[in-house]
């Protein structure tokens, strides 16, 4: 058996619903890869008969059902240890097979919607939350992928693939846009829009950071603000806040480096970076001292660290010290 042969038993497995959780993990990896193998995948799907899928989830209505193949990932925080910890460790794990399973199904059942099927006037937004301490992956009707990081919202209509290619978002995401003439792609944020023509870039929109900021790594955008539109090159932020925008060169890689586990900031005050440290670890953390809120903090952090290792290297390197109050609070102050 070819390699092509192999990957179609694979691609027909998956929409009969008989692919393994590690076989569908490998399945989305494949399709990364290359848009050809994205073609490939909604070539496959384009031939199959929905009346000869074993499914029993695509015996939904395929008019309500869209697509959302969302994979939860566990950040791992680690913030117990002996049994607590394994006992959540086995918990998270039941919760991820669980949300897969469902995703899958709506994944399914959306890929094998009659083209044809009788066209409404009623739009319908479906929505993806993701919780503290958890990030998502989203693959959207088109091909576009989008990473989705802690305590984030998107919503997407019903008649996306009509023309309507168009995401709300609150919280932070990185894009990888499929291109398609004549359809560009749009993200609507809170302060301004991002007119997408195929292209990488991440969004942070978080409505307590004050601030909305857009990174391009690679592609072409516009930022859409009332009746101004604003291009961003590759290798640029846009920033809007307190009814103004900038433009600055930064490394646009490292603004979307927590998509692969890896927290890397330059120079954000030290309340937007507990903030963070709240949503990634799921941990509520008080800072007694307000004139620490203002401290302008740089540095890097790993997914496998603790919340503890990341507050011992806050007692090193800044004048504070921490204590743990409960099983998710901590109190940091000044070590006076």
């Amino acid at each position: 058996m070819n390699v092509n042969d192999t990957i179609e038993k694979k691609i027909n497995d998956y929409f009969n619903g008989q692919l393994s959780a590690t076989e569908e993990a490998e399945l989305l990896q494949w399709l990364k890869l290359d848009e050809k193998n994205k073609a490939y995948f909604f070539d496959i799907k384009r031939n199959l008969d929905p009346q000869e899928m074993q499914h029993p989830l695509l015996q939904s209505s395929y008019t309500e059902l869209k697509s959302k193949l969302l994979i939860n990932q566990d950040f791992n925080s680690k913030i117990s240890t002996g049994k607590i910890k394994r006992l959540r460790l086995f918990y998270l794990r039941i919760a991820a097979m669980l949300l897969l399973a469902i995703a899958t199904g709506f994944l399914v059942a959306y890929l094998l919607i009659d083209p044809n099927r009788p066209k409404t006037n009623q739009v319908v937004w479906f929505k993806t939350h993701v919780p503290r301490g958890e990030k998502s992956q989203l693959l959207l009707p088109d091909g576009s992928l989008v990473w989705l990081n802690s305590e984030s919202d998107i919503s997407y209509p019903s008649n996306f693939m009509d023309g309507n290619r168009e995401v709300q978002l609150n919280g932070e995401a990185y894009f990888e846009v499929m291109k398609f003439e004549g359809k560009p792609f749009t993200v609507k944020t809170n302060d301004y829009n991002i007119r997408v023509l195929g292209t990488k870039f991440n969004v942070m929109a978080y409505n307590d950071f004050n601030r909305t900021e857009t990174s391009l790594v690679e592609g072409k955008i516009e930022i859409q603000k009332g009746e101004q539109i604003i291009p961003v090159t590759p290798g640029n932020t846009f920033t809007f806040s307190k009814n103004q925008f900038s433009i600055r060169k930064i490394n646009a890689i490292q603004t979307a480096r927590w998509k692969d586990d890896i927290f890397d900031f330059d120079r954000i005050t030290f309340k937007e970076m507990t903030t963070r440290l709240e949503r990634w670890y799921n941990v509520e953390i008080e800072i007694k001292n307000p004139e620490l809120n203002g401290i302008l903090y740089s540095g890097i952090f790993k997914n496998e660290e603790t919340i503890w290792q990341v507050l011992n290297t806050f007692e090193l390197t800044l004048p504070i010290r921490y204590k743990r109050i409960g099983f998710r609070k901590f109190i940091i102050e000044m070590n006076k």
